[in-house]
């Protein structure tokens, strides 16, 4: 890994007085372009989703002038802010100061407009594909299932690699389960934890074990418990895991895949989050019973 950080560190410097776009599936490796950053000049800002405001904070950054070598300005998930936003941007983003060097990150690069992927280099954030073949053979619970977060995420697939045969099966238990989501963000360990238990929990639907009244009971004990967590968040959280249990499970339905991504792109969080709820249980045990 530390030879692609060094390759995108040339990169940058390549690049001063230039925009890029950084890309990569895993959001933990993207996250690690702020040190790298860090680490070329200490003139820098970053923001995630910027607002029009933002965007105005760094163009004023960017244009005066600089006591180290160089100005960088990171914005991530530059494709989900608003359009006003980018537009507001795209005539820096095609002159930058010379002194200046502009990042975008992307998730989603398609999602950009084409107006913002003409004016920017990309660079490709990618770990070697023999890392995750290696890991594969190391995992001794659900290897496809595990290398699919893990490919979605470096954090996870560092701790997966260090925890090696060492990872155990988990089963579904409300409480146990739910407590992983009382921090702000999932721990890497926590991560791979609930992603067996949904999955322990889509078999368990699969086979019929839990009846109706099981259901009802079970999201009941869930509703009562979950008043302990952010369940906003939580949702958000439960959603990009259900994803990865389905697409292992070869679920082809894309209304499902579609109802996920706009939790996601937090379209429903205005909603009554019970409701939510209660909504990816139904869909989590119907699409485990066709």
């Amino acid at each position: 890994m530390e030879k692609i950080f060094e390759r995108l560190r040339d990169f940058l410097q390549r690049s001063i007085g230039s925009s890029v776009c950084i890309r990569s599936r895993d959001e933990s490796l993207l996250k690690r372009v702020d040190s790298v950053v860090a680490g070329i000049t200490k003139e820098h800002l970053i923001f995630t989703e910027p607002s029009i405001d933002e965007v105005r904070q760094i163009e004023e950054f960017l244009y005066t002038a600089s006591s180290d070598t160089v100005k960088v300005a990171v914005l991530h998930r530059f494709e989900r802010s608003s359009m006003e936003a980018i537009n507001a941007f795209l005539k820096t983003l095609e002159e930058p100061p010379s002194h200046s060097l502009i990042i975008l990150t992307s998730l989603k690069f398609r999602d950009l407009p084409q107006t913002v992927r003409s004016r920017v280099k990309v660079f490709d954030l990618l770990v070697p594909k023999d890392f995750y073949e290696e890991l594969r053979k190391k995992v001794s619970v659900e290897p496809e299932l595990v290398l699919r977060l893990c490919e979605l995420d470096f954090d996870v697939a560092e701790y997966v690699d260090e925890l090696g045969s060492d990872l155990q099966p988990v089963r579904f238990e409300p409480s146990s389960f739910l407590s992983l989501f009382k921090g702000e963000a999932l721990k890497p360990e926590e991560k791979v934890q609930a992603l067996l238990a949904l999955n322990d929990l889509y078999s368990r639907f699969e086979k019929g074990e839990i009846d109706d009244r099981g259901f009802v009971e079970l999201y009941m004990t869930l509703v009562e418990q979950a008043k302990k967590v952010d369940l906003t968040r939580m949702l958000v959280q439960l959603a990009m895991l259900c994803e990865i249990v389905f697409e292992h499970r070869g679920v082809k339905d894309l209304s499902v895949y579609r109802w996920f991504d706009s939790i996601l792109r937090n379209r429903l969080l205005n909603f009554n989050t019970q409701l939510t709820f209660v909504n990816l249980l139904v869909k989590l045990r119907r699409t485990a019973r066709r």
